[in-house]
């Protein structure tokens, strides 16, 4: 589905207001759904240009207000348009549906945008400057040199463990 621009509801709303086709005709012309132009004009008869300009702002209490309205009334996508000036069908029903399912508290706990695909499940350890002291050139070489030692004894221990296991080969009998 493709976002349709301010400007050509606009045109599309004062083109049908003008009396310059029907409700229809002027949807199929500007490619916008039936049902959307009919919530459009619905909203502008009632709150006028400002609703296309300045729509309104979605907070929980707005959520809650509109899921009651709209269930109470069994109102049409259409007459909650027209009452609240808000044009969002999936939204809408998805409000409803927590509405009926959980009350009002449901609605009041939406948090926005979606939800994690991949959680953190490792945390990384936190590196604290603080505590660490800058080492010296000198300490720098000497941690240096102790790694390489030890990892020199541990190849000669590999070497003599290889070697004995050589000579038990050869002494064993055949």
């Amino acid at each position: 589905m493709t976002k349709i621009s301010k400007q050509l509801k606009l045109r599309a709303l004062t083109e049908y207001f003008d009396g310059r086709g029907g409700l229809r005709a002027i949807a199929g012309k500007y490619h916008i759904s039936r049902r959307l132009f009919e919530m459009l004009v619905a909203a502008y008869r009632t709150h006028g240009p400002n609703i296309i300009l300045d729509p309104p702002q979605v907070t929980p209490d707005f959520r809650v207000a509109l899921a009651r309205w709209a269930i109470t009334n069994n109102a049409s996508y259409t007459q909650i348009a027209a009452k609240f000036g808000y044009l969002g069908t999936a939204q809408i029903y998805q409000w409803k549906k927590i509405y009926r399912n959980e009350g009002p508290n449901g609605l009041l706990s939406i948090s926005k945008g979606r939800k994690p695909k991949m959680t953190n499940k490792r945390k990384k350890p936190t590196k604290k400057r603080s505590t660490k002291k800058k080492l010296t050139p000198e300490q720098n070489r000497l941690k240096q040199l102790e790694a390489e030692n030890l990892e020199l004894r541990i190849k000669n221990e590999a070497l003599k463990l290889l070697a004995s296991m050589k000579q038990r080969t050869k002494n064993s009998p055949k």
